[in-house]
């Protein structure tokens, strides 16, 4: 694939011809980042699923002693019951979504420009460029602009793609945010299913019903890609005011790259029609 047949970022700053110190250094600097990225993810993962996996593997998960001392002080089994929703928020929005969305796009993104970084072909200009999110309009509390890194200046499928997981990583939606929690909730019961004192039958009830909610989220998240994504799709039942138009000034930048994105599928198709 040379540079020619991929197609330049809308949003990508003009073309910025790199010294040969710049070509020598970028490839390390790609790799750092990629491995650091990697790491988080990895992070994030076995605070996720990789807590399950380790525990159905090792055998050592009990749950009993825990049970009957939450039986035995009511005040526990009250705090429990109240920490439940939170547990499901956190883990379900934050651990099983945003942060992996947040962390493995951009450790894809890394390994990228890596590879491009040491193919001569793209030493006439940049691999990445950053943007700024103003605060209020990206993941997590900041004091400042977050500056979202290493999106490619030229892009290809595998680019476009890891995008759009790190569009729904850095600047989520609250209706992305609470159809994840579902997911949170059914991780909490696979915990339960996992631990090798839990009766058999309370192991297959937990099991169904942590899957349909895992499911539940995979569907409705599924939806929101589209929502996002997908300017042809509209809600059923949403008509004409599903989506409001608002005004590109009111859009982040990473709305406006999606709204952008949406313009030129939308102009690709009519010109396919033709």
């Amino acid at each position: 694939m040379t540079v020619e047949r991929l197609s330049r970022s809308e949003t990508a700053p003009p073309v910025r011809p790199r010294s040969r110190v710049q070509l020598a250094l970028r490839p390390f600097a790609y790799l750092l980042l990629a491995v650091f990225w990697t790491a988080m993810g990895l992070l994030f993962f076995a605070l996720g699923p990789g807590f399950l996996l380790y525990a159905l593997v090792d055998g050592g998960l009990t749950l009993g002693e825990q049970w009957r001392s939450l039986v035995s002080e009511p005040s526990e089994m009250v705090a429990f019951v109240l920490a439940v929703p939170l547990i499901s928020l956190l883990w379900g929005s934050a651990v099983l979504w945003m942060l992996p969305c947040a962390s493995w796009p951009l450790a894809g993104l890394a390994w990228v420009h890596l590879v491009r970084s040491l193919r001569p072909r793209f030493a006439g200009d940049a691999l990445s460029y950053t943007t700024w999110g103003a605060r209020g309009e990206t993941f997590g509390i900041t004091a400042t602009n977050v500056a979202l890194s290493l999106q490619p200046i030229h892009r290809s499928r595998v680019t476009d793609l890891l995008m759009r997981f790190y569009g729904m990583g850095w600047t989520p939606r609250w209706s992305e945010i609470g159809w994840a929690v579902p997911a949170g909730l059914g991780w909490l019961m696979y915990v339960v299913v996992v631990a090798d004192d839990a009766p058999p039958v309370l192991r297959v009830v937990l099991a169904i019903a942590g899957a349909g909610l895992v499911a539940l989220t995979v569907v409705r998240l599924r939806r929101q890609w589209r929502v996002r994504y997908d300017p042809s799709f509209a809600p059923p039942g949403a008509g004409r005011r599903g989506r409001p138009e608002r005004r590109v000034a009111d859009l982040s930048a990473a709305e406006r790259r999606t709204r952008l994105e949406e313009l030129r599928r939308a102009r690709e198709r009519r010109v396919g029609e033709r």
